[in-house]
């Protein structure tokens, strides 16, 4: 089959295209014949050997977890699917599993799910971790009807779904983005939008009940200047520094700090489909590279520059 795959850690050069032996069939997994990847943070911190001692240092290593495909002739009994079904979902990559870069792949049942109607494939591909990591993010604010909330990186791959995720929930969303995308923060539901590169946040006087930092590079000590008190902030990057700091902080204001991070329960992409079909969240896919320019689209997504999912085709 023809796959993408890197033989040393390192940058996007690294990648090259070639064939590689087919999966073999396993009695409780299923073979995708993918037609979209996307990526994340995740999949490129993999490929530098920043996660190597998850990953290992076993090459080739095929990269990307979340994909879209169709799934093979052979299907192993009690999986729920059937041949031909279009399906989408996840691959755990860290654990050492070979991605969706590639014509076949492999996942387990538990972390696939139906393509919903009037779904394409590109969009599909774009949702299992953005778009389940803001869910869980944003959940551990409890109820945000009526609640303020400040999303930092509104319009990349996590925050664009954290947007319209937390506007369906009933909350007054403000985010944080390069005032180039100002306009496309608002169309996704943020009633105001600033530039993390200005002075703007600095001054800002206005208190958050929750922070949600999808970017995971806001100043600890500004967030919790802008929370409410028992306020709540939320990272995909927490780290130890950042726990120290919390804990301190909650000591004098009860703000807290916590963890966005992936959830792939079932319910977790039944809630998701579920604000797709009510027209409530929208993956926003704007570019989209081939196979054989799967080094450009690395090079892209790392360069911070795009705005929603970068989605690769096979």
């Amino acid at each position: 089959m023809k796959a993408v795959y890197f033989s040393s850690f390192g940058g996007p050069e690294v990648l090259q295209a070639g064939e590689l032996p087919e999966p073999r069939p396993e009695s409780d997994k299923l073979i995708i014949q993918i037609k979209a990847v996307s990526i994340n943070p995740v999949d490129y911190k993999i490929r530098r050997g920043n996660l190597k001692l998850m990953t290992g240092s076993k090459f080739p290593q095929i990269p990307c977890c979340d994909f879209a495909g169709i799934v093979r002739d052979s299907v192993p009994e009690n999986t729920g699917f059937n041949p031909c079904d279009k399906v989408y979902g996840y691959i755990p990559t860290m654990l050492r599993k070979p991605g969706a870069l590639a014509e076949l792949a492999v996942a387990s049942p538990r972390h696939v799910s139906l393509v919903p109607e009037g779904m394409v494939f590109e969009e599909a591909a774009s949702l299992p971790v953005a778009c389940l990591t803001a869910l869980n993010g944003l959940r551990r604010g409890g109820d945000l009807t009526g609640k303020t909330i400040l999303i930092n990186g509104a319009t990349g791959g996590v925050g664009h779904f954290a947007v319209q995720i937390a506007r369906s929930k009933g909350a007054i969303v403000t985010g944080i983005c390069s005032t180039r995308n100002h306009d496309l923060a608002k169309k996704l539901g943020c009633e105001d939008a600033f530039d993390y590169a200005d002075a703007g946040l600095a001054v800002m006087n206005k208190k958050f009940d929750m922070i949600f930092d999808a970017w995971g590079k806001m100043n600890v000590q500004e967030s919790y200047r802008l929370l409410k008190q028992n306020g709540i902030y939320a990272t995909t990057q927490l780290n130890p520094l950042n726990l120290v700091s919390s804990f301190l902080g909650s000591l004098v204001s009860g703000k807290k700090m916590t963890s966005a991070s992936l959830r792939t329960r079932p319910k977790d992409f039944e809630e998701m489909e579920l604000l797709f079909k009510k027209g409530l969240i929208r993956p926003y896919v704007e570019h989209t590279f081939t196979l054989n320019e799967a080094a450009d689209a690395f090079r892209f997504a790392e360069s911070g520059k795009h705005r929603g999912k970068v989605v690769i085709r096979i």
